[in-house]
């Protein structure tokens, strides 16, 4: 594969945001008012902070499938906790969503279960604790104080919630980008092994990691609840696959060691305008989920075939090497045979 084509997959995300914000400006009707921009906002904001969760996760070389389950968990809790007040709920909520998290790392860490198996377990776990839990029904509200934390709005007219991912992302990026743990995170996801032999204590940092998207999806599930005032057992089913896909589409690996806030940003980007887009255009939810499902599907057949082209290039190298240095002893074994 040539460099030019190479470099066109690693600006994707950057051909696709463009393609997609003309798209929904020139034939998307509303696009730009103020009510669609909101709610554009507050869609992409609840994700958000669960896709810089999820890019630590991946950075690292680990995945999670459990966050939609994290989503309705945390929910569902900090409105049947409301009565206790506020503050408290909120950290109850984030507490038992974190523990999830902590479960995860147990069984990948300590058990040396499979990233995919593993939170696919937790995922049906939770959900079927939290639809025990509300008795397979949505939970209303009882504070009306508590929706303001989803639906107010700051500065003249922008959403709680898209200052909430704000504070997410710049974290994130700070912590990937300046601080030692982050550039602990890219050494797991690069080689294990060969962190672990550095001294990075790995098991300690999967955990963290772990513990960490699952506190970003209770953040996005008490957003959530907030902005709906109801907590809802069902809520979250298609998260992880738009979080997985922004996060790919950034330009993270499913092998781990590359990816960036930055580069989620973009795919983040990416999934809300395509979302936002085919709701102006009344697509059918189902259809979304075909689109979703196709996208998700191309973007790891494009990384497969990213990642092969070096590996054929090297290999081809080598292999000519190798014949190259054969040669003399070929015509050194003519000459002695002479």
């Amino acid at each position: 594969m040539n460099s030019r084509f190479t470099t066109l997959l690693r600006l994707r995300t950057l051909w696709f945001l463009i393609v997609l914000l003309v798209w929904v400006s020139v034939l998307g009707q509303g696009f730009w008012s103020v009510a669609n921009l909101q709610n554009l906002v507050v869609a992409v904001a609840v994700e958000g902070v669960m896709v810089m969760g999820m890019t630590i996760v991946m950075i690292g070389g680990g995945f999670d499938l459990s966050i939609g389950s994290v989503v309705a968990l945390s929910g569902v809790i900090v409105v049947k906790a409301l009565p206790l007040g506020k503050p408290v709920a909120v950290v109850l909520a984030l507490v038992v969503a974190s523990t999830v998290g902590l479960a995860n790392g147990t069984l990948i860490t300590r058990l040396r279960v499979n990233p995919f198996i593993a939170t696919l377990g937790t995922m049906v776990v939770v959900r079927g604790l939290v639809m025990t839990y509300a008795n397979a029904q949505p939970v209303p509200g009882t504070d009306p104080a508590f929706m303001s934390l989803g639906r107010a709005t700051i500065f003249g007219g922008f959403p709680l919630p898209g200052l909430i991912f704000v504070a997410a992302f710049v974290l994130c990026h700070m912590l990937l980008t300046y601080l030692k743990i982050g550039r602990e995170v890219y050494a797991l996801g690069g080689n294990e092994e060969s962190a672990r032999s550095s001294g990075i204590a790995t098991d300690r940092l999967k955990m963290l990691s772990y513990a960490t998207c699952s506190f970003t999806a209770g953040i996005s599930g008490i957003v959530l609840a907030a902005r709906l005032n109801t907590g809802s057992p069902i809520i979250g089913e298609n998260t992880a696959l738009n979080v997985i896909t922004a996060v790919l589409l950034g330009g993270a690996s499913l092998s781990g060691g590359v990816g960036s806030a930055f580069g989620s940003l973009g795919g983040l980007l990416c999934i809300g305008l395509l979302g936002n887009g085919l709701n102006l255009f009344d697509v059918p939810a189902y259809y979304q989920r075909i689109a979703q499902g196709l996208l998700l599907l191309l973007l790891v057949v494009l990384e497969r075939v990213a990642n092969r082209s070096p590996q054929v290039s090297t290999r081809t190298v080598a292999d000519g090497r190798s014949a190259g240095g054969e040669q003399p002893s070929a015509g050194a074994a003519g000459g002695v045979s002479s």
